[in-house]
């Protein structure tokens, strides 16, 4: 009981977070003018794409050389951390940079923005998309000594989590559940943000909303089915 009123409890922030952010949507009329400003946010979002995209790709080479050459003014444990963390570094800047990247190229293409725009957002997409494949072929240069699976395995999630010890599986899973609290969370008040955002514009976003509404009980609805039977 204590931990249901603890996840209920937890829903609170985000829903007074999506009702605060819809009143100030509710008396902001400039929103409804934001397609003016189109070509001015798609040129932010893809300098940022950009930046994100250059950093986790020359930090896929440093990690490899790094992995290859093994520096010895390193002791193991030190290497070991430094790896770990560069690792998912790289993972962050890559993801943000083709979420980013992809953003402004579906918006290029709605609002038909100049071709440059359009072409620079595809290329630095297709640059990260790479990348995160690329990524986990890395673990293999970075412990040679473990039976990991191949990064091209279509089991591969699953059966790096089962040849992880239980120190890392630990780690894993707990980064695994606070993400999916986090996405309850943020897609909750996007679906109220939303709805605030139709009733002040009058520019429809139902499908959206749908979307949002979908994707958060299909969450849930795998997550509960995974671990229903486990308890």
């Amino acid at each position: 009981m204590e931990k249901k009123k603890k996840s209920l409890l937890s829903f609170a922030p985000y829903f007074l977070g999506g009702l605060i952010v819809g009143m100030v949507i509710l008396n902001f009329e400039a929103l409804s003018g934001i397609g003016t400003f189109v070509t001015e946010l798609s040129i932010t979002g893809l300098a940022a794409a950009a930046i994100f995209t250059v950093l986790g790709i020359s930090g896929f080479f440093q990690l490899k050389s790094h992995a290859s050459k093994r520096d010895g003014d390193m002791d193991e444990d030190e290497s070991e951390q430094y790896m770990y963390r560069k690792y998912a570094d790289n993972s962050l800047c890559i993801q943000t940079g083709l979420v980013l990247s992809l953003l402004v190229t579906g918006v290029a293409i709605i609002q038909q923005t100049d071709a440059w725009i359009f072409t620079a957002s595809g290329i630095t997409m297709l640059a990260a998309l790479l990348f995160l494949f690329l990524l986990p072929t890395l673990l293999h240069v970075m412990y040679p000594e473990r039976d990991l699976p191949s990064s091209s395995d279509s089991d591969f999630a699953d059966k790096l989590l089962h040849a992880s010890d239980e120190g890392e599986r630990h780690v894993m899973l707990e980064g695994l559940y606070k993400t999916f609290n986090t996405i309850n969370g943020t897609l909750f008040l996007g679906l109220v943000i939303l709805m605030m955002y139709s009733i002040s514009t009058g520019d429809n976003q139902i499908f959206g909303m749908i979307v949002i509404a979908a994707t958060l009980i299909t969450a849930n609805v795998r997550y509960v089915t995974s671990i229903r039977d486990r308890g």
